[in-house]
């Protein structure tokens, strides 16, 4: 990796460690160079515009968030066992700070907002993909389905935890465990 490349993945790794930190508020060139230890004017030589810093962290931030993921994955598992480990995920300290960070950048992405939108949609593809990945299914369709179904559901339980109603999602889990039964 040339020197520039190395400069620009540690900025980006810095850039994905502030946002996860302080979130999308005050996301401007000259406070994120600041919180990483240059100028505005570096971070535009690295990234070319806003758009693609952000861009580029937020999607590390979301690579970052699959790695973890990855590593609770033990093997498919049906839905209402992922339910209940994703469930669990989400209050586990560490991912805290990419549901809080998800939970900002939502709004942003339903008004339009440039390059929210778009990344917001490339986040949940792959978080869709990887959900699909992970289900335990009969058919395809299954896969597809549940997919989509499991997305919904741990969106919702991310909102009832930062409202901090942990009841709703277990009754939920507890009303898909009688179904499942």
């Amino acid at each position: 990796m040339k020197k520039g490349e190395r400069r620009r993945a540690e900025l980006l790794e810095r850039l994905a460690d502030h946002l996860l930190t302080h979130g999308l508020q005050g996301a401007s060139l000259r406070p994120l160079a600041a919180a990483v230890g240059t100028s505005d004017r570096m971070l535009l030589h690295y990234f070319g515009d806003k758009e693609e810093l952000l861009t580029a962290s937020l999607t590390l931030v979301s690579q970052r968030l699959i790695t973890m993921l990855d590593a609770a994955r033990l093997e498919p598992l049906p839905i209402d066992a992922l339910l209940t480990m994703l469930a669990g995920m989400v209050k586990d300290p560490h991912v805290r700070p990419y549901m809080r960070l998800w939970l900002e950048l939502l709004p942003l992405a339903a008004g339009g907002q440039a390059p929210f939108h778009t990344i917001a949609q490339r986040i949940s593809a792959t978080l869709r993909g990887w959900i699909a990945d992970t289900l335990q299914v009969d058919t395809e369709e299954q896969r597809e389905l549940l997919a989509a179904l499991t997305l919904t559901i741990i969106e919702g339980f991310v909102m009832f935890d930062a409202l901090g109603d942990d009841e709703v999602p277990a009754a939920a889990l507890a009303g898909l465990k009688l179904k499942m039964a």
